[in-house]
C-alpha cells in the first residue's frame, strides 16, 4: 500500500460551533479521536492550525501527542498544506491524505481502500460525497501536483477548501471519484461535526458504543433511527453559494 501522511486541518473559531475540535468524546477529545484514526492508514499524521491565539491549544495537545503541527494563516487553509509539505518534520511522500479535524469517525478500511486505488496517473482520488456518509471519508492528493498549483490564482473558495481547485478544473487535473461499497454507502447520515446537534449525535454514538467506529455507528443507527434522527435537518455548507459540496 503506498504510504501517505495525512494532513488535518484543524481551527478553534468555527462560525457554526466554536471549540468543536477539542470537545470531549468518551474521554478524549474530538481532534485527538481525528489522529487515532488518520494514524491507522498513514505513515505520518501532521495538524495544520493557524496562528491565531485561539488555536494554541492545538498546538499544545499536538505536542502532548507527538504530533508535527504547522502554524499559517487563518482563513488561508491551502497555505496551510503548502506550509506543512515545505516542512522538513514531515516525510516525503509521494501522496498525502486531506483530512478535516470535524471528523472523529473516519473509517480505516475505506481509506486503505482508496489509497490502494493510487495510480500513477492519477493526481487527485476521493470517494462519491454523495453515495457514502458524511464525515468517514478521506481525499487523497498527489503530492507533487499540489505543488504545482499557482497558489496566487486561486480564488477564496479555493483556498479555503484546499481540493476544490483540482475536481472543479475538468481536463487539467486526473480526478477519480469512486463509488463506495458496503454499510457505509449511506449519504443520508452524517457522522461529521458541524452544528450541536451533530455533537450531540456523536457523542450517544461514544457513549452506547464501544470502541465506536463508523462501520459500528452506521449498524447501530441502522437499528436505532430514532437517533439519526438528531441531526437529520443539518446540512452541509456548500464549498461555493449555489453548490452542494
Amino acid at each position: 500500500m503506498e504510504p501517505v501522511v495525512s494532513l488535518i486541518q484543524a481551527r478553534m473559531s468555527s462560525s457554526r460551533l466554536p471549540g468543536k475540535v477539542l470537545r470531549p468524546l468518551a474521554g478524549a477529545s474530538v481532534l485527538e479521536h481525528v489522529v487515532s484514526r488518520a494514524r491507522e492508514f498513514s505513515a505520518q499524521v501532521a495538524v495544520c492550525t493557524s496562528l491565531d491565539p485561539s488555536d494554541a491549544p492545538i498546538a499544545e495537545l499536538c505536542d502532548a501527542l507527538g504530533v508535527v503541527c504547522v502554524r499559517g494563516s487563518l482563513d488561508d487553509v491551502f497555505s496551510r498544506y503548502r506550509l506543512a509539505l515545505a516542512d522538513e518534520r514531515l516525510q516525503p511522500t509521494a501522496w498525502f491524505a486531506r483530512v478535516t479535524s470535524d471528523c472523529p469517525l473516519i473509517s480505516g478500511r475505506l481509506a486503505r481502500g482508496l489509497i490502494e486505488m493510487v495510480d500513477d496517473d492519477l493526481d487527485y482520488l476521493a470517494l462519491d460525497a454523495r453515495r457514502v456518509v458524511r464525515g468517514v471519508a478521506i481525499e487523497l492528493v498527489r503530492r507533487s501536483t499540489f505543488e504545482k498549483i499557482d497558489a496566487g490564482a486561486l480564488d477564496a473558495a479555493e483556498r479555503e477548501h484546499v481540493t476544490l481547485h483540482l475536481y472543479e478544473t475538468p481536463g487539467r487535473f486526473a480526478c477519480r471519484i469512486a463509488a463506495p461499497s458496503g454499510p457505509l454507502a449511506r449519504p443520508e447520515l452524517r457522522l461529521c461535526i458541524d452544528y450541536a446537534e451533530d455533537y450531540a449525535l456523536l457523542a450517544a454514538l461514544f457513549d452506547r458504543i464501544p470502541q465506536c467506529t463508523a462501520e459500528k455507528a452506521a449498524d447501530f443507527l441502522a437499528r436505532h433511527p430514532e437517533l439519526a434522527r438528531i441531526n437529520a435537518e443539518c446540512r452541509q455548507k456548500p464549498a461555493r453559494v449555489g453548490r452542494e459540496s
